[in-house]
């Protein structure tokens, strides 16, 4: 695996997003059509506003009403990537930090995600030499 390999070449860019002001529920439903863990949260612009994940849902399972949005429960200080950060950079980012997204952005707007899936994929696709062992 080549650790200089831009993360723009790995990231997930066709994102199922959502704003804000989403109900809790609705979200909920998103991740399980889609079975995917991290939800962006972004404004109307495309700003990365936050990010949503599975945990942060089972958080609030028991206790949550149809009132409450997504910005209740979302996480909105996020460590994030640009387009051209290398595979190292994020591997040194999930090493870290205990969260297995990371979004990816121009400026604001958000244009990706990284996953530790996206990661272990890159890992596997990669040529094993015999010898080597």
């Amino acid at each position: 695996m080549n650790p200089l390999t831009k993360v723009s070449t790995l990231m997930t860019s066709e994102l199922i997003t959502v704003p804000a002001f989403t109900p809790i529920g609705e979200a909920k439903k998103l991740l399980d059509k889609h079975s995917i863990h991290h939800l962006p949260v972004v404004s109307p612009e495309g700003k990365l506003e936050g990010i949503l994940s599975h945990a942060d849902f089972l958080k609030v399972v028991e206790k949550y009403d149809a009132s409450q949005t997504v910005s209740s429960i979302m996480s909105s200080h996020l460590a994030k990537l640009e387009p051209d950060d290398t595979v190292r950079t994020a591997a040194n980012l999930f090493a870290l930090n205990r969260f297995h997204a990371l979004p990816v952005v121009e400026g604001e707007k958000l244009v990706g995600i990284l996953t530790t899936l996206d990661l272990i994929r890159l890992m596997d696709a990669e040529k094993v030499d015999l010898s080597d062992y």
